[in-house]
């Protein structure tokens, strides 16, 4: 016992003084108080469900703990297309408290730009305020509008082709009023993720994203599992988290899950009903707009379209593990090794990055240089989102509007500009597709009859 005290004091008082010295300390003493999860939420950098119009979040009963000290991995994608995007916290209704959702590595979308989300202090609580990628420009400028109208309910018409999805037809601003710009049909292309025109909620009124490419989820980088953390653990001096638990595509198309009101995906074992009745989504049951799938799922099932009865298996998979006849992912690391030494018919929900064998990324070390200027970038993103925040609860929220025409002036704010590092694109993305005219008058549906 006292052995075992003594070299626990010895490693704890070894990292503190190497961070003292600059230094990082070794893995080890680092991840002391960190709990690895097999479930939770996907960081909404790499993936956000669509919607068409993402409103706020739920109050949660607690203020987010302060900001942990988080360095991203000993290992990179190799080259110079991605960039490290930082942690945020989470609230967890199974306990009742706050988890870390790990940085990632990402492939920005071509031409877009992180905007980072925040906690917002509220009556009774708090409130996330989600992020979201934007295309800025030079300026820095974004308009937010008033709440749109609701989506109009279009006939979906026969496709041009064969390769191609269906879009849902979107409210845009034009000149001072809404207009509809109506469905249309885009030619798919293989590692592309067509993502919808949609609006995200601020406190000071809705920002408009317009339609855009993005890589599907090979090509995105690594995301990585998120954390439980000891915060007694996470104040001593010197204290650090490197996320190394890298989430694998095959294991999130077969576990993925949709929490519409919280803006986020979710993955793992949300397989019981008590989650349906919370929200909780099956990702191949989540609509974008009605009859319209989950875009990410459209890229998939069309991608996988010679694969006769992929959707079927795929859909079998949920059903075999929400009723328990297929053996559900293990929720705890521990017991997903166990599963593991057993031998037992699964997919790895995370791998040790050090282990990643993927076929779009070969690893890369971070070299000091480049740890510096991530050390740098993380400031300036936290930094960001507190000035996002500052900016945003100075506008004056604007009403929705109650009838159609209605005129109005968006609101423009500056963000701050950023000296964030924008990783090279590195893939070509397909050419941006036509988009339909805006009306002034919306189509109205087909009529059925009596």
């Amino acid at each position: 016992m006292r052995t075992t005290t003594f070299f626990a004091a010895l490693s704890f008082l070894t990292a503190v003084l190497l961070a003292a010295n600059g230094q990082p300390p070794p893995n080890e003493p680092l991840q002391a108080g960190v709990e690895v999860e097999t479930r939770g939420p996907i960081h909404e950098a790499f993936a956000q469900p669509g919607d068409q119009k993402a409103g706020p979040t739920p109050v949660v009963p607690k203020k987010p703990p302060e900001l942990i000290q988080e360095l991203p991995p000993e290992e990179k994608p190799e080259g110079d297309q991605v960039q490290w995007i930082p942690g945020y916290w989470a609230w967890d209704d199974d306990r009742n408290d706050f988890l870390w959702v790990s940085g990632i590595w990402r492939a920005p979308p071509p031409n877009h730009q992180w905007i980072p989300g925040y906690w917002r202090d509220v009556q009774g609580g708090s409130m996330w305020v989600s992020g979201y990628w934007a295309t800025l420009g030079e300026t820095g400028a974004v308009e937010l509008y008033p709440a749109p109208p609701e989506p109009v309910n279009e006939a979906i018409p026969p496709p041009p082709a064969e390769d191609t999805i269906f879009v849902p037809g979107t409210w845009v601003f034009v000149e001072t009023q809404f207009r509809w710009r109506p469905g249309h049909w885009v030619a798919a292309h293989p590692g592309w993720v067509w993502t919808p025109a949609c609006y995200h909620w601020t406190p000071g009124g809705y920002a408009f994203v317009n339609g855009f490419w993005d890589h599907d989820l090979d090509y995105r980088g690594f995301c990585f599992a998120p954390v439980r953390v000891d915060l007694q653990v996470a104040q001593r001096p010197g204290w650090q988290y490197r996320p190394h638990h890298a989430l694998t595509t095959d294991f999130l198309v077969g576990a993925l899950f949709v929490r519409r009101e919280s803006h986020h995906y979710f993955f793992g074992d949300y397989y019981d009903a008590g989650y349906a009745r919370r929200g909780y989504t099956p990702w191949i049951e989540h609509r974008y707009a009605k009859n319209v799938p989950d875009p990410l799922f459209s890229h998939y099932r069309w991608e996988n379209r010679k694969n006769q009865g992929w959707e079927e298996q795929l859909r079998s998979i949920y059903k075999g593990r929400q009723d328990g006849t297929l053996t559900r992912p293990a929720r705890t690391l521990p017991l997903l090794e166990k599963q593991i030494v057993n031998k037992e018919k699964i997919t790895r929900a995370t791998v040790p990055l050090k282990n990643w064998n993927g076929k779009n990324f070969k690893l890369a070390p971070v070299t000091k240089e480049h740890a510096t200027e991530i050390h740098k970038s993380v400031e300036q993103w936290r930094s960001y989102s507190q000035q996002r925040h500052k900016i945003e609860s100075t506008i004056k929220v604007t009403p929705a509007p109650a009838k159609l025409p209605v005129v109005h002036q968006p609101a423009r704010i500056e963000l701050p500009k950023t000296a964030i590092h924008r990783p090279a694109t590195v893939r070509t993305p397909p050419p941006h597709p036509a988009l339909p005219k805006p009306q002034a008058k919306p189509s109205p549906p087909p009529h059925k009859g009596k």
